[in-house]
């Protein structure tokens, strides 16, 4: 038994270690973050207090107005000088200007003559209009503007040689790594003050939770658009630090500091849609946005229309737009929402549900089994608490590492119970099975001491009623009524026909010639007092079908089909369908056996006559079977002769 336990043991060792390591851990954990933060929320909804983000939506509204993504770059210099005379704090889009503006003249001129050989001249507009890019690019220079690049896991241009900002990641070796940049024309990114990179992700399970915040490129490490925006607009001071200390890698913006992953991923506290900050471009170009929206603010440029695709799904089933995910992370920034999230708590949880799965073992092999449910209930509980409150204060503590593979445990731990249960009544209903039928043995054994007829006997009428049900039970309409269970109680209850016979004299019972009329109307009394037998047996055991069975074919094996026989004197299928087979199963062994009053009939003989009895003596259908089953009613009486 101790080495079952040791084995038991080991094994939630390797289950363990396994678990901690697997994706689908994480994934149920950040399922379980979903249903708590969901139930935060109730209690506390997260509201912004002076919003600090003002987001410059392209949408479909603006493109309704302004034509089709890309416009020409004359509008989106002009947008950018327009919000620029509001004075933000920065400016930051989630936009990427790859390529030259195939729209602006001096590109028309170029295409036509690449293409066609013409030399196309443009007249009418001032020098300053003949290139878009030159454009944008001074409106950029002019403004706190950041623009975005984007990390790829191939080589491809390197368009980043110094930032304004400093990240000191010393001793953090986990951050996602690019090797090559999807970067601006240079035109364009050499004009911007500051640049950051716009990777995002959405977790395994299709939900977006959390965003990067540094990742690396040749060894440099770059800041997340957002994190990015915050750095130039001169608030805080240029320098990040990312440091792994005893709880995860803490991360610290000037005098602020949170926890993220590994992965220097932050876990975003999104706001209900209708707190955010935001205005159509087309509206903002045209002089409809409020100044004070926009003075000393960080003003974010990104797509919002559907038709662009830049969407991401929350877990409430909202999808945000790319441009949301930057401004949740700056008002978390600014209003202390940021969730904070130690990387100790999943390792430190699994251990602690590794030593709730082994108190639970030992609890298992102490039977303590009431104490394992409470002990469930409980952490899950506590667990549970505990971590609303701490996403109420801004910290994730990593619940579904003790839950999930403490749940597990639980669950082997209630199959192992059921198992033990069922097991254990199974031996319990063995043994009172067997003292039920060594209590039968004993009844048939009493009633064979006082019987002229032999053991032999008892054995060939319990087969011969069980061939005969068999056969009866694919006849409707007994198909339902006389199942396996059925039948095997009738095999069990069968030699108890005769049990009445210990009430009857033995000058009566063992009489070697013919009874007379008041003999035999003793001798008709068996089956009263077989009756009365049974009945009291059932009364100690109601629900024994067995005794309720053997009661039916003691008081009734006597009667006949035409109503002739006794003690009732019933007829038809007011007999007892037991009751029935074993009144052909009892004549027909009699038939082919010696008594000491008569020899015994030949198997054709006594055939002939059960055949003749079909309709007065038996049942019809039965006397059917009989004939079908005639050979093995033979085979019967030959093996057990």
């Amino acid at each position: 038994m101790q080495q079952r336990y040791a084995v038991i043991a080991v094994a939630t060792l390797i289950f363990y270690l396994v678990a901690y390591r697997s994706a689908m851990l994480e994934q149920i954990d950040n399922r379980l973050f979903d249903l708590y933060k969901s139930a935060a929320d109730l209690i506390a909804p997260p509201t912004l207090g002076e919003h600090g983000v003002l987001i410059v939506e392209i949408d479909d509204k603006s493109l309704a107005q302004l034509g089709q993504w890309p416009w020409p770059r004359v509008l989106t210099a002009k947008l950018l000088e327009q919000i620029g005379t509001y004075r933000p704090s920065a400016i930051a889009a989630d936009l990427i200007f790859p390529e030259n503006d195939r729209t602006s003249p001096k590109e028309m001129v170029r295409f036509y003559d690449a293409f066609f050989g013409i030399q196309a001249r443009v007249e009418g507009i001032p020098g300053w209009l003949y290139d878009n890019d030159v454009l944008l690019a001074d409106t950029i220079g002019s403004l706190p503007f950041l623009l975005p690049v984007y990390l790829q896991n191939r080589p491809g241009a390197a368009c980043i040689d110094t930032l304004p900002y400093r990240i000191d990641t010393t001793g953090v070796d986990t951050l996602y790594t690019g090797t090559g940049l999807l970067c601006n024309i240079p035109s364009l990114q050499q004009q911007a003050r500051s640049t950051g990179f716009i990777n995002a992700r959405e977790d395994r399970d299709g939900i977006f939770r959390r965003m990067p915040l540094v990742m690396q490129f040749q060894e440099q490490p770059v800041a997340a658009l957002a994190l990015a925006t915050l750095l130039v607009s001169g608030r805080y001071p240029e320098r990040v630090t990312l440091r792994e200390n005893a709880w995860g890698v803490e991360t610290r913006v000037g005098d602020r500091g949170f926890y993220t992953d590994a992965h220097a991923n932050a876990l975003l506290n999104f706001y209900p849609p209708t707190e955010y900050r935001h205005i159509s471009a087309v509206d903002l170009m045209t002089g409809k946005a409020d100044p004070a929206d926009i003075r000393g603010k960080f003003v974010l440029l990104g797509a919002t229309a559907v038709g662009l695709h830049d969407r991401y799904n929350l877990a409430n089933g909202e999808t945000f737009p790319g441009i949301y995910m930057h401004a949740t992370f700056i008002e978390n920034f600014l209003n202390g929402d940021l969730i904070s999230q130690p990387g100790i708590f999943p390792l430190a949880n699994t251990l602690l549900s590794l030593l709730g799965a082994l108190l639970t073992l030992w609890l298992l092999r102490h039977k303590r089994y009431a104490s394992i449910v409470a002990l469930f209930i409980a952490v899950t509980l506590f667990y549970s608490a505990a971590a609303v409150i701490g996403l109420l204060k801004g910290l994730y503590i990593a619940p579904g590492y003790f839950i999930a593979p403490f749940s597990v445990n639980f669950t082997a731990a209630a199959l192992a119970l059921a198992v033990i249960g069922y097991n254990q009544r199974k031996q319990f209903y063995e043994r009172l099975s067997q003292s039920h039928q060594a209590t039968l043995d004993s009844m048939v054994l009493v009633a064979e001491t006082r019987d002229m007829e032999t053991g032999a006997h008892i054995i060939r009428t319990k087969n011969y009623v069980k061939i005969l049900a068999l056969a009866l039970s694919q006849k409707d309409p007994y198909r339902r009524t006389i199942d396996d269970s059925f039948i095997e109680q009738l095999f069990h209850a069968a030699p108890l026909h005769d049990v009445g016979k210990v009430g009857i004299p033995d000058y009566i019972l063992k009489k070697p010639d013919k009874l007379t009329f008041e003999e035999f109307e003793t001798m008709k009394l068996h089956t009263r007092y077989g009756k009365e037998i049974l009945d009291n047996a059932i009364s100690s055991y109601q629900d024994n079908a067995i005794l309720r069975i053997a009661r039916n074919i003691a008081y009734h094996h006597h009667e006949k089909w035409d109503g002739s026989g006794y003690p009732l004197g019933l007829s038809g299928s007011a007999i007892p369908i037991e009751a029935r087979m074993m009144a052909l199963a009892d004549v027909y062994d009699a038939l082919i056996s010696r008594r000491c009053y008569k020899e015994a009939f030949s198997f054709e003989d006594a055939e002939a006559i059960i055949m003749e009895g079909r309709g007065t003596h038996f049942d019809p259908e039965l006397i059917d079977i009989f004939a079908e089953l005639r050979g093995e009613f033979r085979h019967i009486a030959a093996l057990h002769r």
